[in-house]
């Protein structure tokens, strides 16, 4: 068994890419275009038969419904609630998506902006970066369970990153956030919770992280706090009465996720 699993990791699917040639007729280059993707869906085919280990949905037959709007052009560019001069749009269905995600987390819709971004890195890089420009020399705190895209938009916003020690369940330590908060009591504080992490499925103790912002006298404008809450932002209940203190979220359906930012901070 193992060496057959070895075996389908290490296969790598190549392709030649060819330039087609001028003399080159039509037919013959349509058929050799069916014969690659021909191959390629064997490919896929074959290595989903002995797909694990990676959370994501492998049932995509719903997407084929889709599938005439292939022909066009689809440019929701700019923000989903304001107009654009791009005509092939879908910025509607995109809204209307925000919406559901707003009610799921009993958010009015006046009381938000978000967007759908391509993918949870996209959309931790974009709470991040809110979260710089509002707390310009403010200390990034994340748990070292944090998916790396957490650490890659630390970099690429160039921000100080302080990680935090993690219990057994993968929950952060809140007795190592209060230490490195105190000890940066001068600089602000943003900070990233995880709503399930990627191997242990730990969630952060929002409750908790709270009380330990107060203990180290951190008023409600010198923090903001994220939730990657990619992994159980649709199965898990959220902590009540704590909306006020979350300034951003996001949550990933199948490929699809979502970055919103509560309009409260």
């Amino acid at each position: 068994m193992e060496n057959n699993i070895s075996n389908v990791t290490d296969e790598k699917y190549t392709v030649a890419l060819v330039e087609p040639f001028d003399e080159e007729c039509h037919v013959d280059r349509r058929r050799r275009l069916t014969k690659i993707m021909s191959e390629f869906q064997e490919h896929l085919t074959e290595r989903s038969n002995h797909f694990l280990g990676y959370h994501l949905n492998q049932d995509c037959s719903c997407l084929t419904d889709l599938s005439p709007f292939l022909r066009f052009h689809i440019n929701n560019i700019g923000d989903p609630f304001k107009e654009s001069n791009l005509g092939l749009r879908s910025k509607k269905f995109e809204v209307a998506v925000l919406d559901w995600f707003a009610q799921l987390w009993e958010i009015e819709n006046d009381e938000y902006w978000g967007y759908v971004t391509n993918g949870g890195t996209e959309a931790n890089l974009q709470a991040l970066l809110l979260g710089r420009d509002l707390l310009p020399d403010g200390i990034l705190y994340t748990s070292k369970e944090s998916h790396y895209s957490i650490f890659k938009a630390a970099r690429i916003c160039r921000i100080e990153c302080q990680i935090i020690d993690t219990l057994i369940t993968g929950e952060i330590d809140c007795k190592d956030l209060k230490e490195k908060l105190f000890a940066n009591k001068d600089k602000f504080a943003i900070i990233n919770l995880n709503i399930g992490t990627t191997f242990k499925g730990g969630v952060d103790n929002l409750d908790l992280v709270i009380k330990t912002l107060e203990e180290c006298d951190f008023s409600r404008d010198r923090f903001y706090i994220h939730c990657d809450a990619a992994l159980y932002g649709l199965i898990s209940p959220f902590l009540e009465n704590v909306y006020s203190y979350i300034s951003s979220l996001h949550v990933c359906v199948c490929v699809y996720t979502w970055n919103g930012e509560f309009k409260e901070f």
